[in-house]
C-alpha cells in the first residue's frame, strides 16, 4: 500500500466517465473512502470467484483479465471489477498485473450507497463488465430526446404572473367588505392557491404547503388550527387504507383476487369492466372513504391491463379505469356509510330526520338517483370507449398463474386479516363505539407490529405526497372556518331560501353552479360540510325537506372538472408511478359527461321523492 494522494484520486474520479458522473458531493464522499494499492508485475489484483469487495480504476500501468479457463486480455477501458457494482458478489473473471501497477480501489459498500439513487450509472458499470468480459465496447442506447420546453417555460411564466396577479385583485377586492385584515390576507393567499392549482404549475400537493406555510408566517391563525389535517380523522383513515392497500398490493394479495376474478367472468371485454366495476361498489358501503377504495382498486385495474394486454392509452384501457374509478367513487352519497361527511350531513338531521332515514331508508330514497348514475356510467363506457380491441386472456395461461402463485401466503393472510379486521370495526362501530378510523389505524398498528408491512414499505410504498395534500387542504378549511370567512358566505346564500321555498328546480341548478364555483377551491368534504351547515337549517325553515337538499349536496360536491379538484384521481393516477395507462384526456371528458349527469340525476328523482312524500 502506498500513501493515497487526494488530489490526484478526485481528479482520476472525475475524469472516469461513469463514476465522474456521480455529482460533486457522490465524489467528495467517494474520495474518503478510495485507496491505493501497489501492486507488482505478475501479481494478481483479484482470482476469479474471489468476494467481489471493490471496483479498480487504474492510475497508472497495465492489467490484464484471466477467465476460468485461463484467457487473457489487455484492460482497455481503465476500470475493472465491476461486479463490486452489482449483485454478483464474486469476481467473474481474475486480474493480473502486467506490469507494475498502481490502482484505485472503492469499496464495494460505499460504490453501491452511491450508486443506488443513479440506476442508469449501475447499467452503465454492468455495460463496462458485460464490455471486459466479451472483449468488445458496449454502450447504451441514449433515450430519445425530449420536445423543447420553450413552450411549458411560456406557460409558466403566464401561469405565476396569474397566481400574482390573483393574489393582487384578491387583495383589492376583499379590502371593504366587512372583513378584517387577517381575513383579506388569507383570501388572497387562498387565491393565490387555487391559481396554482388551475394552472398546474406544480405538483399538486406544493400549493396546499404554500397554503399553510404562508398562513404560519403571518400568524393569521393559531398552529394548531392550520396544522389541524395532520391530526384529523382523514388523515388517520387515508393513512391506514393506504397502508393496508400497500400490503394488499406487495404481499400478492391484489393479483391473486384478480385472477380470481377473472377465470370466473368470461372472457369478454364488457364482463371485466362489469367485475371491476361491481368489485368498488361492492367495496363503497363498507370503506367509508373514496381514498381508501380507490387504494384498494388501483392496483386491480394495473394488473389487469397488464394480464389482459391492453394496448396503453386506447380506448379499452381507458374504460376500464372509467369502470375502476367509478366503481369506487359514483355512488359514494348513496349509501350512508361511504363517506364520514355523509354522517355529519346525518347528523345535521332534525331527530325526526334521523329516525327516518337510518339504514336503508337512505338507500331506498337514493335508489333512483343511483339508477340514473349507472346507467349515464355505462352510456359513457359503452359509447365514449367503443373499440374493437380483443382481450387476450388464453384460459391455460391464466391456469398457469394461478399455479404458480401457490398456496396463499402469510402474507396474503395477514393482509385479508387487515382487511376483515378493517371491515368488522366499522360494521360494529355502533357497538364498541370506536371510530372508523381508529379502527383502521389499529389495523396499522397490528400490521407494523407483526412485521406484515415493514420499514421500507412503510416509507417508500405509501403515497406521503397525497397525504401532505390531504392534510393541506383540511388546514386550509380549518382556517377558512376560524377566520369566520364561512360566516361570510352564509350571509351571501341567505337569499337562496326564498328560492328553495318557491322553485325548488331552479334552487337545484343555482346550487349545483355554487358546488362548481366552490370546489374549485374547496375539497370535496368541506364543500359538503359548508353547504350542508348553511342549507340544511334553511330548508327547514322554508318549509323543505331538509334530508333532500343534505343528500343533493352531497350528490353536487362530487363534482370535478381538473385533477387537482380531486385526491382521489391523483391517487389513481400515480397509482403506475405517473405512468397513466389510459387516455387521461377521454378519461377527463368522460368525467365530465358523468358530472352534467349528476344534475340529471337528481332532476330524475322528483317524481320519485314526491312518491315517497320527501319534498
Amino acid at each position: 500500500m502506498i500513501d493515497d494522494d487526494a488530489a490526484t484520486d478526485a481528479g482520476r474520479l472525475q475524469a472516469d466517465p461513469v463514476i465522474g458522473r456521480l455529482g460533486s458531493a457522490g465524489l467528495a464522499r467517494l474520495v474518503a473512502q478510495a485507496s491505493r494499492r501497489r501492486v507488482a508485475a505478475g501479481t494478481a489484483v483479484y482470482a476469479a470467484g474471489s468476494p467481489a469487495d471493490c471496483l479498480y480504476l487504474l492510475v497508472d500501468g497495465a492489467v490484464a483479465l484471466v477467465s476460468p479457463q485461463g484467457r487473457h486480455r489487455a484492460v482497455i477501458a481503465g476500470r475493472f471489477g465491476e461486479e463490486a457494482a452489482s449483485d454478483t458478489h464474486a469476481y467473474l473473471a481474475g486480474a493480473v498485473a502486467v506490469e507494475d501497477t498502481t490502482v484505485l480501489c472503492l469499496p464495494r459498500a460505499a460504490l453501491c450507497a452511491l450508486l443506488a439513487p443513479h440506476p442508469a450509472l449501475k447499467t452503465d458499470l454492468l455495460l463496462s463488465l458485460a464490455s471486459n468480459l466479451a472483449g468488445e465496447t458496449l454502450t447504451r442506447t441514449p433515450p430519445p430526446a425530449k420536445p423543447a420546453q420553450g413552450g411549458y417555460r411560456r406557460h409558466a411564466a403566464t401561469g405565476w404572473l396569474f397566481v400574482i396577479g390573483a393574489a393582487l385583485v384578491t387583495l383589492a377586492c376583499a379590502a371593504g367588505r366587512g372583513l378584517d385584515e387577517g381575513g383579506v390576507i388569507f383570501l388572497a393567499i387562498f387565491a393565490a392557491t387555487i391559481a396554482m392549482w388551475i394552472c398546474n404549475l406544480v405538483d399538486d400537493y406544493i400549493p396546499a404547503l404554500f397554503a399553510l406555510l404562508a398562513t404560519l408566517l403571518t400568524g393569521l391563525v393559531p398552529v394548531p388550527v392550520i396544522l389541524s389535517g395532520f391530526a384529523s380523522d382523514g388523515f388517520m383513515m387515508a393513512l391506514s387504507t393506504l397502508a393496508l392497500g400497500t400490503v394488499v398490493v406487495s404481499s400478492g394479495l391484489g393479483y391473486r383476487v384478480m385472477l380470481l376474478l377473472l377465470r370466473r367472468l368470461p372472457n369478454r371485454q364488457r364482463w371485466h369492466n362489469v367485475g371491476l366495476f361491481a368489485t368498488g361498489v361492492l367495496l363503497t358501503p363498507i370503506i367509508p372513504t373514496a381514498n381508501g377504495r380507490i387504494a384498494l382498486l388501483a392496483p386491480f385495474y394495473t394488473d389487469m391491463a397488464d394480464n389482459l394486454r391492453l394496448a396503453a392509452g386506447e380506448h379499452a384501457a381507458t374504460r376500464l379505469a372509467l369502470s375502476c374509478f367509478s366503481g369506487g367513487t359514483l355512488f359514494s352519497a348513496i349509501f350512508i356509510t361511504s363517506k364520514s361527511v355523509n354522517f355529519a350531513v346525518f347528523g345535521l338531521l332534525s331527530p325526526q330526520g334521523q329516525d327516518h332515514f337510518q339504514g336503508a331508508a337512505w338507500l331506498q330514497a337514493a335508489l333512483v338517483t343511483a339508477a340514473v348514475l349507472l346507467a349515464a356510467h355505462a352510456a359513457a363506457a359503452t359509447f365514449g370507449c367503443r373499440n374493437g380491441e380483443r382481450p387476450h386472456l388464453p384460459r391455460a395461461r391464466l391456469e398457469a398463474q394461478c399455479a404458480l402463485l401457490g398456496p396463499v401466503t402469510s402474507r396474503e393472510r395477514a393482509a385479508l386479516a387487515g382487511i376483515g379486521f378493517m371491515v368488522a370495526g366499522i360494521a360494529t362501530s355502533s357497538l364498541h363505539k370506536v371510530q372508523a378510523p381508529w379502527v383502521g389505524f389499529a389495523m396499522l398498528f397490528g400490521l407494523l407490529l407483526c412485521g406484515t408491512l415493514d420499514k421500507k414499505e412503510l416509507k417508500e410504498k405509501v403515497d406521503w405526497t397525497l397525504l401532505l395534500y390531504l392534510s393541506g387542504i383540511m388546514g386550509i378549511v380549518a382556517a377558512f372556518n376560524h377566520l369566520g370567512l364561512d360566516r361570510m358566505l352564509g350571509t351571501y346564500l341567505g337569499a337562496l331560501g326564498a328560492t328553495m321555498r318557491g322553485d325548488f328546480a331552479l334552487f337545484v341548478l343555482l346550487l349545483y353552479a355554487l358546488v362548481n364555483v366552490i370546489r374549485l377551491a374547496a375539497p370535496i368534504n368541506a364543500t359538503s360540510v359548508i353547504l350542508a351547515t348553511i342549507l340544511m337549517p334553511l330548508a327547514q325553515v322554508n318549509g323543505v325537506n331538509e334530508w333532500l337538499v343534505g343528500f343533493i349536496i352531497l350528490v353536487f360536491s362530487d363534482v370535478w372538472w381538473f385533477p387537482y379538484q380531486c385526491s382521489y384521481y391523483l391517487q389513481m393516477r400515480q397509482a403506475n408511478s405517473g405512468a397513466v395507462p389510459y387516455d387521461e384526456r377521454r378519461f377527463l371528458w368522460l368525467n365530465a359527461f358523468l358530472n352534467v349527469a349528476r344534475l340529471l340525476a337528481v332532476y330524475a328523482s322528483f317524481p320519485y321523492w314526491a312518491m315517497l312524500g320527501i319534498r
